[in-house]
């Protein structure tokens, strides 16, 4: 497919920086348009991003090498990924590409993943009292997704606790800690399993009690448990709790696929995380996917801290058949956007 144009420009993330935005062009008049989201606890083996600005130079730097060409997705992002752009960079126009060419533009029967609702944020998204960064409950569909947070919303103002609102959507009282949040999730949403991210490679200080909050509350999924360097300690608790609860990599393997196919073979892991903005291409993303794939570990499709009105994410999860998403709480227009495209298409 040939790119007619492209054009780069500045966006809006949500907690007020600037980001990367494209807008695509092709020969058969679709167009589409793309902004970077980029991530608050974002891991060292990420794919190296640059500021907005640069990004902005480097794209219009390399235009003239992109336009006019023939492209499948593989060799534009080959060509891209030899170009040694920004993540960011590339990414914008990877993805444009990928959403002009392959975005689902009508309802038909799709295979939609569970849902991780985002319900409290601590760590560096939220209440630094509250140390893991997130605490999540499994949604089976839609409709229960929100009448859940509905829920967990008038349960706090009947109660009249005092909350801010974390960096995702979700909920950060001023006087919880862990062991609050978990008790709070556990009496609203008693058959509700929860999901934990512990974001442990932003930790200072000592680990939270994996033994004790495994062994009393309904976990069914735990992310970055221990640090991106801690293989040893990785494997060791997968092969103790990985029969029970998903451990799931993010800021261990970074959608790297050198990482994930270390993880997948050391077995320091049976679920990852993938986040596009991490690798930096469409096709280095859906490689990484398949890697996990092949290792038959369970994938998670992932927004990032800072996110865009954009929504692409939701068709990307759902083409590469992701097994869970996450899109953060509701209670944040950028989150919310990616729910309601779930709902345009068809998820109830």
């Amino acid at each position: 497919m040939k790119i007619k144009d492209l054009e780069p420009d500045k966006a809006l993330a949500s907690l007020g920086s600037e980001t990367v935005k494209v807008v695509i062009k092709l020969e058969n008049r679709e167009t589409a348009d793309v902004s970077i989201p980029t991530g608050i606890s974002a891991g060292k083996y990420e794919a190296r991003k640059v500021s907005a600005d640069e990004g902005i130079y480097q794209i219009q730097k390399i235009k003239h090498l992109i336009i006019n060409h023939n492209w499948t997705q593989e060799t534009l992002d080959a060509q891209l990924e030899d170009l040694s752009l920004g993540a960011n960079a590339s990414l914008a126009i990877s993805a444009s590409f990928w959403k002009a060419i392959s975005r689902i533009n009508y309802k038909q029967k799709l295979k939609f993943p569970k849902l991780m609702l985002l319900l409290f944020e601590g760590g560096k998204h939220g209440n630094p009292n509250i140390s893991m960064q997130e605490f999540m409950i499994i949604e089976e569909s839609l409709k229960d997704a929100i009448e859940d947070f509905r829920r967990l919303r008038n349960f706090l103002e009947k109660k009249g606790l005092e909350s801010t609102v974390g960096a995702e959507g979700g909920f950060s009282p001023l006087s919880f800690n862990d062991i609050q949040a978990l008790k709070t999730i556990e009496k609203i949403f008693p058959n509700r399993q929860i999901a934990l991210d512990a974001a442990a490679s932003f930790k200072k200080g000592t680990i939270p009690d994996y033994d004790l909050i495994l062994s009393k509350y309904k976990i069914a999924s735990l992310e970055d448990p221990f640090s991106d360097e801690e293989w040893d300690l990785w494997v060791k608790f997968c092969t103790r709790f990985g029969k029970r609860v998903m451990i799931v990599g993010d800021d261990l393997t970074a959608t790297n696929t050198e990482r994930i196919n270390k993880a997948v073979s050391l077995r320091a892991i049976n679920a990852v995380v993938i986040k596009p903005n991490q690798n930096g291409t469409i096709s280095g993303t859906i490689k990484a996917a398949e890697i996990a794939k092949k290792g038959n570990i369970k994938i998670v499709v992932s927004h990032r801290g800072e996110e865009t009105i954009d929504n692409w994410i939701v068709d990307f999860a759902i083409k590469i058949e992701a097994d869970f998403v996450k899109f953060g709480g509701m209670d944040r227009g950028e989150r919310i956007a990616k729910y309601n495209r779930l709902s345009e298409l068809g998820m109830v």
